[in-house]
């Protein structure tokens, strides 16, 4: 193999690398969990609940194992790198992302669950909260906070009602 890559093609292979070993870690995790699922007592190894998620398991591994040996020449990470990540981790891009991830956390895991006496904040209402801190903090400059509000209202009911009537989910 060459050696001369460019360094858009050494961040792609370091990228791959990082990602592969990652995913395989995750394979690992998953498959423990799969083999860790309560067999019923009667169930052969080939009628046990834990078949179909052990078969994923282990074609994830074997997938992100041999992905992660295709790339292994991108372990190597230099002093230049490391000086872009640290960049990356002061960007905006990176600040955006985690107020991303922690709006979506907080819809999950407090609006969703939210409750105060008897009142539970229902479905549609946590979803419209979210969507429009959501859209507000990402919108555009100069986009209008009532075509906002109107967008997370419509989107909010449209789901809420499609779930629950026409695919008769209950929502949490």
């Amino acid at each position: 193999m060459k050696e001369n890559l460019t360094p858009e093609q050494r961040r792609e292979l370091q990228l791959n690398f990082w990602g592969a070993l990652a995913m395989s870690a995750f394979a690992v995790v998953y498959l423990i969990a799969s083999i860790a699922i309560p067999n019923i007592s009667t169930a052969q190894w080939y009628d046990s609940p834990s078949l179909f998620p052990i078969v994923i398991g282990l074609m994830l591994l074997i997938c992100s194992l041999v992905y992660l040996w295709q790339n292994r020449r991108g372990w190597k990470i230099s002093p230049s790198d490391i000086e872009q990540i640290k960049d990356y981790f002061k960007s905006s891009t990176f600040l955006r992302l985690v107020i991303a991830a922690g709006t979506l956390a907080i819809y999950v895991f407090v609006l969703l669950g939210l409750q105060i006496g008897p009142f539970q904040l229902p479905y549609e209402a946590a979803t419209f909260i979210y969507l429009f801190a959501t859209m507000a903090y990402f919108r555009p400059k100069g986009f209008a906070i009532w075509k906002i509000v109107l967008i997370s209202v419509v989107l909010s009911v449209v789901i809420g009602y499609g779930f629950s009537s026409f695919a008769k989910i209950p929502l949490p």
